[in-house]
């Protein structure tokens, strides 16, 4: 999600305490401030900066997972779009969720809630950071309820010591939940170096956006495995991998996996490979190639035998010096090469 974070204005900021999770529930209870926070202007100025130089260090681009039973992308769509609910209690139930999300081995700490702008696109960013050790949040009462004072607020956090440990940033283009964009950023990397996968997707209830060559390896893998898995005749099998080869060595710049399917499999293998394609979420609509991570493997097609014989060859190589013959009646299948023999070597 690429956006100018210097144009970031903070408009209103709460804050919750939200200790660990333990199955005793010796942890203690989330401390819920019951107003929004009141705002000077070097807390408006802390959050933006700690927004801005998270996000702009190492963020990675996330969407709303649809199929979550998180509740947060719930609230982060009513709260950019309808608005039905309001900011405080949106808030509240964010922070009951990560409380019940955040176990004994994640730290403590306070989940900060901003409504923000990004120039004249409203947006929500949620912030996960600590606070001193020992320190408890103390609530100061106010005309309309209980929230954190800001001198409190500039104690906890308005010092160079604080840490940002997770950042999620929610920007509204649209009015569906498929046009909120999103990124996170986590300086507790988990998630295979990226997100911690309790924050993304059990707190968040979010999912890395894929980048193109992620998707196109992603692509790449599956379509390979299911030829090697389900397809049992050794012409066809060579078939479908010079196919997958050609699809990814051609010259367009975009994949549609369904026409993949419907242009070069059999009809009693397009069902069986889609379902294939839906276990793995990949999009059966198209997607953006980039060959990046996966190019190395498509300059040759590596033909093995149970025996332990292998043939590497050019998929352009396929039918014309290079023949596969399988005997119906044993199973056995013959390569033939013809071709000018030009050296031989030893191999480890």
């Amino acid at each position: 999600m690429a956006r100018d974070l210097g144009r970031l204005r903070v408009k209103t900021v709460i804050v919750h305490e939200v200790p660990y999770h333990l199955a005793t529930g010796a942890s203690g209870e989330p401390v819920l401030s019951e107003v929004e926070s009141p705002l000077t202007q070097d807390v408006r100025n802390f959050f933006k900066e700690r927004i801005a130089s998270s996000l702009g260090s190492a963020a990675y681009d996330v969407e709303l997972d649809g199929s979550t039973t998180s509740p947060v992308p719930r609230l982060i769509l009513d709260n950019l779009t309808s608005r039905k609910n309001g900011f405080v209690a949106m808030s509240q139930e964010m922070a009951r969720h990560l409380y019940l999300c955040q176990k004994g081995n994640s730290p403590e700490g306070l989940l900060t809630v901003c409504e923000v702008t990004i120039g004249d696109q409203g947006g929500l960013a949620v912030l996960k950071l600590e606070k001193e050790e020992g320190a408890r949040v103390e609530l100061a009462d106010t005309e309309g309820g209980r929230t954190l004072s800001v001198q409190h607020l500039h104690d906890l956090m308005l010092t160079e010591r604080t840490k940002v440990f997770k950042v999620g940033l929610f920007v509204q283009t649209g009015d569906d939940r498929d046009s909120i964009e999103g990124s996170v950023c986590d300086t507790q990397r988990g998630y295979g170096g990226t997100v911690a996968h309790f924050f993304l997707e059990q707190f968040l209830g979010c999912r890395l956006r894929e980048q193109p060559e992620i998707t196109t390896k992603r692509f790449f893998d599956t379509t390979e495995s299911f030829i090697n898995d389900e397809i049992a005749d050794p012409e066809t099998k060579t078939r479908y991998q010079v196919a997958l080869l050609a699809e990814l060595n051609g010259t367009r710049d975009k994949v549609s996996i369904r026409a993949f399917a419907n242009n070069n499999l059999d009809v009693d293998d397009r069902k069986p490979f889609m379902d294939r394609i839906e276990e793995a979420r990949l999009p059966s609509t198209e997607f953006d190639k980039d060959n990046h991570l996966v190019r190395s493997r498509l300059r040759r097609i590596q033909i093995a035998f149970e025996s332990g014989v292998s043939v590497l060859a050019s998929p352009e190589n396929i039918g014309e010096q290079v023949k596969i013959v399988t005997d119906s009646t044993n199973g056995q299948t013959t390569v033939e090469i013809t071709d000018r023999l030009k050296r031989m070597n030893g191999r480890n």
